[in-house]
Parts: structure tokens; C-alpha cells; sequence
């Protein structure tokens, strides 16, 4: 790459990210009021920030000790959009109580209600069709299903929703004797539609895989009001074990939206958007204290129609803002923690309820069950805006039956931030900043 290409790459911002779906036991049933444990762990929190937007009901992923489950203490990101579409796709292809718990877990009465709604399907048609990258603003949205062969065909039925909702078709592959090029097939499908930013979520087939769902998200936005990267310092950033880290902060004394509350202050960041409709913005919540990320993360859980609505900021010149910039990769599997909020019966292998998606003749006595939900998202933030990536993957196995004094805005501390677009009130992309200079989260199993 000439040094001319990385000084553009540099500037273009982007967040990406992929997910997937696999099988769960019965528990405890759902539940919105479950309580988040006192932790400065990224791990316990990254499940409130997945779900408590576009889901109405709240992950919350508890510590666990076993050292072979993979936490890490550091940063989060994840799309709670994708793990929205790949969940609506699965419960169009499921009945009786395993859709019943799909429908309460998205927060739908109904399958008339799921397809009423449309939410999912008009933001999709608009961003399609509206989308051509004018005014520094991209994003690119992709669904693929993914079909073993042997299962052939797709109910036609199910084939229409998949074109009409989520505007994708099934493709066949061969997973009992093509694995290797099956997952290189949808490794290069997911590489494409995230710009590059997600090469691949699929690391391996195991001979009972039978569907994969795979939903990929691309964001690049600008800036409305860039930073100057003349203007760009190094500050200490403050880690909730009272350590400092230097990072290099972008500033600004332009106008944005800013509000004070009880507890955080907010801003509004917002994205170019010259001859769209569609009018995204990122949102940074900073909690007054310096270790207050876990009280404010608490405060949204308790009601997590803060996301949603009219954040009443007011348009202020900023005495001080300082911003860190962040990039950070994450991959987890969402299976445990939807488990625990007792989504469990599409996870269970003695499922018989996922009979939508193909003619139940061609399985041979053996149904079909969730093996996991896996997302892997990518965030980076600087001077010129954002780019971004998540890919979320679904896998089907097969198993025997304000006041107005001067203000400052210091992110130097924990803080929770999400991208929105504004209209639909839709949040793309959500997540924490704990160590802006750490870069990866990992939790779960990547097989």
C-alpha cells in the first residue's frame, strides 16, 4: 500500500461486524429486571449494551471464573442491529414455544407484530436503495443463508421472507464433503460485504452443521464537524484501577449537542449526511465520577428506554472537549448469555420446533437446533469520523430428535458511547471504552 493510501485509509473511519446462530437447554425463564454484578470486568457489561437497545429484554453476561471461557478485562463493541436481523431470521423459521420465547426475547407480540413492524426491512430498502456513499456517509447492510445441500430446497415459503424481509435468497454448500471450500465461500462473502474490515467468521464445519445465517454491517461516516489533527494531544486517560495510561485525544471548541444529567454528561457527535435521509450520529455517555462506568451502566439498565428516545441535548460551544481515539476488534459468542436469559429452546438438541426453514423429510429423524450465535465487530475512531464492521453468524445443527455556564466535556475515563441513526432510532453499534489503548476483546468460543 503507497504511503498515499494509508494516509486516506487512515481517515475513513469504519465499523464492521458479523453474526452467527447454534443450541441452548432449558432454564429460567426471561426476564428484564436481573440485576448487573459490581465489576469492572468488560465482560459482565458487554451483554447490557448488546441487547438493551433494539432487544427488550436485557443480556447480561455474569462473570464466570472458569478461566477456559476466555474473559478479558478491556473494551466492547457489538451490534445489536445484527443480532437482531439474525434472530427475526430464525424465528420466521421456527413455531410453537421456540418461537413463542423468540418473540418475547425481541420484544414482538406476534409474527404479524415481527412482520408489521418492518423495521428491519424498510431501514434495509432505504439504506439500499439511498445509500451512494454522498457526503462521506456509507453503509452497507448483507444477509446470507447458507444451506447444507442434503437439505435442499428452502421451504418456498421461507424463501420469501428471506427475500422480501431481509432481501437475500438461500445458497446451498456443501458441508459434508466441501468444508474447506464451504468456508472459504462464506469467509470471502463476509470479507467483501465488511470492506475488509471482518476477513471471516466461519473457522470450521463439524459434520452436523446444516444452516448458517450471517448478517454483515459496514459503516464509514465523517464527521459533520471533523477534528484537526493539528489539534490532536497526548492526556492521561484514568482506568478504573486508578492506573493512567497516555493516549492521544482529539479536540475541539466547535458546537455540538450536549447535555448534563444526573450522574453522566452526553454528547452528540454527528455524521455527514449531504442528500440523505438517513441521519446517523455517535453518542458519548461519560459518568461525572471517573469510576462510574458501572453505576451509569446500571442507571440504563434499569431503564433502557434511554437509548431510544429524545436525549434533549442542547447545542453548546464546548469550553473543552477531548476525545480519546479508539479502535477496537471484539468476538463473542452471545449463546451462554442468551442461555441464561432463558432463551434456551432453539438451543436445545431435542428441538423440534425449527421446522420453517426445510422440508423436515430430508433430515432423516434428526431436527434442527442452534449451535451458537457469534459476532465479531470492529470499530475505529479518529480526527475524521468513524468506520465500523460487524458480522454476526447464526449456525443450525443437526441432532437425533443543561444550564448555560461554560462546560467541558473530558472523556479521560470509562465511558459508553453507540452510533444511531436517528430516524428509526435504530442503534448500529454499542459499546464501552475502558483502555483506549487496548484493541481486542475476546469472549466465548470462536469454534
Amino acid at each position: 500500500m503507497s504511503q498515499e493510501q494509508s494516509r486516506k485509509r487512515s481517515k475513513q473511519n469504519a465499523f464492521g461486524g458479523s453474526s452467527y446462530i447454534p443450541s441452548v437447554k432449558k432454564q429460567k425463564s426471561l426476564t428484564a429486571t436481573t440485576s448487573i454484578p459490581k465489576t469492572t470486568d468488560a465482560s459482565s457489561i458487554s451483554f447490557l449494551l448488546c441487547s438493551s437497545v433494539p432487544l427488550l429484554f436485557v443480556i447480561r453476561l455474569k462473570l464466570n471464573d472458569d478461566a477456559n471461557n476466555g474473559f478479558k478485562k478491556g473494551n466492547f463493541v457489538c451490534s445489536p442491529f445484527s443480532l437482531e436481523i439474525v434472530l427475526g431470521m430464525l424465528a420466521f423459521g421456527a413455531e410453537g414455544e421456540t418461537l413463542k420465547q423468540l418473540l418475547e426475547f425481541l420484544g414482538h407480540e406476534s409474527m404479524h407484530h415481527l412482520r408489521s413492524m418492518s423495521t428491519v426491512s424498510k431501514l434495509l430498502e432505504n439504506i439500499l436503495v439511498e445509500n451512494t456513499g454522498q457526503g462521506g456517509l456509507v453503509v452497507h447492510i448483507a444477509n446470507g443463508v447458507w444451506v447444507d445441500k442434503k437439505l435442499k430446497p428452502v421451504k418456498s415459503c421461507y424463501q420469501k421472507v428471506l427475500k422480501n424481509v431481509y432481501k437475500t435468497e438461500a445458497n446451498y454448500i456443501d458441508i459434508q464433503n466441501q468444508r474447506a471450500q464451504s468456508v472459504e465461500r462464506i469467509n470471502s462473502w463476509v470479507k467483501e460485504k465488511t470492506n475488509g474490515l471482518i476477513p471471516g467468521i466461519v473457522d470450521n464445519f463439524r459434520p452436523d452443521d446444516a444452516i448458517v445465517f450471517v448478517n454483515a454491517v459496514y459503516f464509514k461516516g465523517t464527521w459533520s464537524k471533523p477534528f484537526d489533527a493539528k489539534n490532536t494531544k497526548n492526556k492521561d486517560f484514568h482506568l478504573i484501577n486508578g492506573e493512567k495510561v497516555s493516549i492521544r485525544f482529539m479536540t475541539s471548541y466547535k458546537e455540538f449537542g450536549y447535555g448534563s444529567f444526573q450522574g453522566y454528561q452526553m454528547i452528540e457527535l454527528p455524521y455527514a449526511n449531504e442528500g440523505q435521509s438517513n441521519k446517523f450520529s455517535m453518542y458519548i455517555f461519560l459518568p461525572h465520577a471517573k469510576d462510574g462506568l458501572q453505576d451509569l451502566l446500571q442507571l440504563f439498565h434499569s431503564d433502557h428506554s434511554l437509548f431510544y428516545g429524545d436525549f434533549n441535548l442542547t447545542m453548546r460551544k464546548l469550553n473543552e472537549l477531548w476525545i480519546p481515539k479508539f479502535e477496537i476488534s471484539c468476538t463473542f459468542n452471545a449463546r451462554d448469555e442468551m442461555k441464561q436469559m432463558g432463551l434456551t429452546l432453539p438451543f436445545t438438541k431435542e428441538n423440534k420446533e425449527l421446522t420453517g426453514i426445510v422440508n423436515q423429510k430430508f433430515l432423516n429423524e434428526e431436527m434442527l437446533y442452534v449451535s451458537k450465535i457469534l459476532q465479531k465487530s470492529f470499530i475505529k475512531v479518529d480526527e475524521s469520523g468513524t468506520e465500523a464492521a460487524v458480522t454476526t453468524r447464526l449456525r443450525i445443527r443437526r441432532t437425533t430428535s443543561a444550564c448555560r455556564k461554560p462546560v467541558k466535556f473530558m472523556a479521560d475515563h470509562p465511558f459508553m458511547f453507540m452510533i444511531r441513526e436517528n430516524n428509526s432510532r435504530v442503534v448500529f453499534f454499542s459499546g464501552v471504552v475502558i483502555d483506549p489503548s487496548q484493541k481486542k476483546f475476546f469472549s466465548g468460543c470462536y469454534c
